[in-house]
Parts: C-alpha cells; structure tokens; sequence
C-alpha cells in the first residue's frame, strides 16, 4: 500500500513519534488530545436525532399555541418569541452541569432545542408580517447573530445558518424566478450565481482551519446553501435561459470550475502547480467541463477534493450523494438518443481511467497538502 493510503490511529503514531525522538512526553500529548476533541455537544447520529424530534415536538408545541388561543394570531409575537429563547438558554446551562452520558442531559437538550426553535419561529413572524421573504431574512439573521455564540448547540448553529442562507435565496427569488420579464430574471440569476460564489468562497474560508471550531455549522451551513442554490440553478436555468437569453447554468458551472482549479493549485503547493504539465492539462479540463458538465457534478467533486484534502468525513460523504443525484439528472436531461448518451458516458469514462493513468505514472501520485 502506498504510503500516502496509510491508515495511522492516535496511540500509534504517538508511539511511533516517540520511537523516533520527537516526542518526550506521551501522556501529555495524549490528554492534550483528548481535550481537543471533547465537545459540549452529542455524537453526530444524536444530533440528527436531536433535530428531529425536537422539530417534531415544535411542531406540535406551536400547533398548541395557536390552536388553544394561548397566543393571538395578531401577535405579540417577539415578546413571545423572546421569552421561549430565554428559557430555552435557561434550560441548556441547566443541562451543561449533568454528566455527558446521563438521560437528564440529553432530554434537557432536546427539550431547551424544542423551545428555541419555536422562539426563533415567533421572532421570525413578527418581521415576516411586516416584509415577507426579507423579513424572514433579516429576522432570522438578527436572532442567529443575537444567540450564535451565546447558544453553543451546534445544530441549533447549523441549522440557524442554513435558515439564514435559504431565506436569502427565497427572497433573491421571489420576483424574478415566476416572471418571465427580462428586467428581473436577469439581475435575479446574476444575484444568484454570485451568491453562490460568495457561499463557497467562505466556506472555504471558514473550513480552512484560520478560525475556530465554533465556525464550522456555519461553514457546513454555506455549503448547504451552495448546494441549494446550485439545484435550484440546474434544475430551473433552461427555464431562465430561454426566457431572458441568459446562460445561468454555464456561468455557475465556469464559477464551479475555477473553484476547483483554485482546490488544485492550493493541493499541488501553489505556484509550483504551473510548472507540472499534468497539472496544467488538469486545469484546462476543468475548464472545459465548467462548460459541459452540470454544475451540480463540480460541486460534487469540490468538495469531494476539500473533504478527502482536510480529512473531513461529512463533506466528502456529501459531495459523494451529489454527484451521482446530479450525474443522473445531467444524464437524462440530454438530448440524446439512448445510444448516444451510452457513448457519453462510456466516453467519459475512459477519459477518466486514462487521466489517473497519466497522473499515477512517473511518480505523480504523491500525496500533497490542500
């Protein structure tokens, strides 16, 4: 197995740097470890349960609020909403001081993110009353901003993020997207691409590791806005394109690629990429691909690139999901004969297998940084 392909656990490449002599003390590195990953939060799979049951029950708990008259459908709805944060925030420090693995902590949890998210909703009605999809926009980022880094559940985080980032795109949308006037289809596709650049590109900011942990929900959040805007593009451009003439899906597809031009040059160690010819060949396909292939199948491959480069899981298991929902959806949208498409993606394919081909031989398979 290439060295590259390894797989290390903590003890032993603890072990083994000690062997080598860089390493004096052992035990302090290893509680210096395991105090970098101690977390106040739950494991991942109890955070997705968290979510939805606590979705779930704050469903139920508004239902109840308006169906028993408890809160008039004129409002107040801020006071209202305010008061449900604070005991939400009442309810989480409470569960802070029970150990990490008793049932009083985890019901506390769910139950101080069930009041949350019907507070955060009550606090939203009051500004969308007032301006619809921005007021949705601006409410939902005041009281993100408010109880970002006082609140530290990290769904709560994440999931506040990706409210914020929908509900911009949502008020991007809401003129131009069901108009086929040029006058607001145009500016709304243009404001959507560059969104969507905007979103990857602090993403990539917020995952580079320049910045705390605390970032990373909303980092996964902007991507999951990315990943919104890029559907919504994919699927809905031939629309917009041949109503106002624009080409929207080429212009987020050549946005994508250099995107992952960037990913390459930043993995090969900067400027020396331009002095590898393989790498240049690269980057020109790349380009290439930003005019034919979907979208949605670059963003794929960004962050699978990003998610396998930083050893992050998650972000490699989604760009893993996109691109065979957005291969699928390329596929099918050809207009091709069924025999012609075969031919494309047998095509493709070879031109894949001859790619790793030229890159794994003379020794340009070795790993690199990104």
């Amino acid at each position: 197995m290439p060295e590259y392909q390894a797989q290390y656990t903590i003890p032993g490449l603890l072990a083994r740097l000690q062997s080598e002599g860089q390493l004096e003390d052992r035990e302090k590195a290893s509680e210096f470890i395991r105090k970098l990953h101690t977390r106040d939060d739950p494991p991942l799979y109890l955070r997705a349960l968290i979510g939805f049951g606590a979705f779930i029950s704050s469903l139920f708990l508004l239902g109840f609020l308006f169906a028993s008259d408890l809160i008039d459908e004129d409002g107040p709805f801020i006071i209202w909403g305010l008061g449900f944060i604070g005991v939400a925030f009442g309810l989480w420090k409470r569960s802070r001081k029970e150990d990490d693995a008793s049932f009083l902590k985890t019901f506390l949890t769910v139950l101080s993110f069930t009041w949350m998210a019907v507070g955060k909703t009550l606090f939203v009605l009051e500004f969308s009353e007032e301006a619809d999809e921005w007021g949705v926009f601006f409410g939902l980022s005041l009281i993100t901003s408010a109880t970002y880094f006082v609140y530290r559940l990290t769904i709560d985080r994440f999931l506040s993020c990706l409210g914020v980032c929908c509900a911009l795109t949502a008020a991007i949308v809401e003129n131009g997207f069901f108009n086929r006037d040029i006058e607001d289809i145009v500016p709304m596709g243009l404001s959507l691409c560059g969104l969507a650049a905007l979103q990857g590109t602090l993403a990539a900011y917020l995952l580079s590791g320049r910045v705390g942990r605390k970032f990373l929900p909303m980092a996964y959040a902007l991507v999951g806005g990315l990943t919104v805007n890029v559907f919504l593009l994919t699927l809905q451009g031939p629309r917009l394109e041949e109503s106002s003439g624009f080409p929207f899906v080429l212009l987020l597809g050549l946005l994508l690629a250099a995107g992952l031009v960037a990913l390459m040059v930043r993995a090969a160690g900067g400027r020396r990429a331009f002095r590898s010819p393989r790498l240049l060949a690269a980057m020109l396909g790349t380009i290439v691909c930003g005019f034919f292939i979907s979208p949605g199948i670059l963003l794929g491959v960004c962050l699978l690139v990003y998610g396998y480069g930083h050893h992050d899981r998650l972000l490699t298991a989604v760009g893993g999901l996109l691109i065979p929902v957005f291969l699928f959806h390329w596929y099918y949208d050809m207009e091709l004969t069924l025999t012609e498409k075969s031919v494309v993606l047998i095509g493709s394919g070879l031109a894949m297998v001859a790619g790793r081909f030229l890159f794994c031989r003379g020794g340009a398979s070795e790993e690199v940084d990104v």
